[in-house]
């Protein structure tokens, strides 16, 4: 066993499981009499949530890497052919493929046991934006030993400074790297047919034509500007498709205030409506407690009144009883 062998081991298992995995490998290292292997495997960094998804991918759906690598390189090669037109049309698939890919790691890692959060998520796809603008980074995501995630512009070479584990000048020959130059290959054959058409000597001489230093330096400065012009439209494309959707959010914003506002006034009226009743109410509470208290002093009038006419009806039946004896 090689380093090499034991990153590859390592960065397949679950995040879960990766410190006991190093340990592991660590043991049989010594166990095996190799004590300087064992001190390289115990320096091993564990892989960020973004970079492990990407390993994951390498082992288990290789072709989603190998899609992004293929189509990176058919991004590159329009770039180097100067084909501005098949650049536009590449780039505005790029999100798409991008998507897809992203997708496709968000599944397997929940069928892993270990789902990734937004922000690991946006690593993915900036790290898989990189290997589609950068041959090295593509080279970087196949080889399963991902540490940590990659950025690039596309307009300079994307920073590898550790970001692979036991990075190796076998990497270089990765199956990216080949697909790559294949791909690059292909895309501009038709032009160098063109070019050793062109180079070809005419009838009736052995001469051959090279282009000068002030031609090649020219065809330099037209493969820049081009190259220039295609990330311009890109920049533009995405400009307008952003303000595009700052406009829609910017209207469901608007109709949101409408709603909050209305809801608002509803409910200042509601509240106004609320305290008029509350007014009636306190306002009825107290002629309330006035019939009650006019109630209370009419029923005592009326005992008053009950005992007042029974005295007087006893006294007016004595009378009649005096009347009937003396009649």
């Amino acid at each position: 066993m090689d380093l090499r062998e034991a990153a590859q081991e390592l960065y397949a298992v679950l995040p879960r499981d990766f410190t006991s995995e190093r340990t592991s490998l660590v043991r049989l290292a010594k166990e095996a009499g190799q004590k300087d292997l064992a001190q390289e495997i115990g320096r091993l960094p564990k892989p960020a949530a973004g970079a492990w998804a990407i390993n994951m991918l390498s082992v288990h759906k290789p072709e989603v890497i190998d899609g992004v690598v293929r189509f990176g390189a058919s991004l590159r090669a329009a770039q180097d052919q100067s084909d501005a037109g098949a650049f536009r049309e590449l780039s505005q698939q790029r999100q798409g493929q991008l998507s897809t890919a992203v997708h496709a790691a968000k599944d397997l890692a929940d069928e892993l046991g270990a789902p990734l959060s937004a922000a690991a998520a946006s690593d993915v796809e900036q790290t898989l934006r990189a290997a589609m603008a950068d041959a090295g980074a593509a080279g970087a995501v196949s080889t399963g030993r991902l540490v940590r995630g990659l950025s690039g512009s596309g307009f300079e070479s994307v920073d590898l400074t550790d970001a692979v584990a036991a990075a190796g000048p076998e990497d270089a020959a990765s199956p990216a790297g080949q697909v790559a130059k294949q791909t690059r290959k292909k895309a501009l054959a038709p032009e160098e047919a063109a070019r050793s058409k062109d180079a070809a000597p005419s009838e009736g001489t052995n001469l051959t034509r090279e282009e000068s230093p002030k031609e090649q330096a020219t065809s330099l400065a037209d493969r820049r500007a081009a190259k220039r012009q295609a990330a311009l439209q890109e920049a533009q494309d995405e400009f307008h498709a952003a303000d595009r959707e700052a406009l829609d959010a910017e209207k469901q914003a608007s109709a949101a205030w409408d709603v909050v506002n209305e809801l608002a006034r509803r409910r200042s009226d509601v509240e106004a409506e609320i305290a008029e009743v509350k007014k009636q109410l306190a306002a009825l509470e107290a002629e309330l407690i006035g019939i009650t208290r006019d109630a209370e002093s009419a029923e005592s009038d009326k005992k008053l009144a009950v005992r007042a006419a029974t005295q007087l009806r006893r006294s007016a039946d004595q009378a009649q009883r005096r009347v009937d004896r003396l009649s």
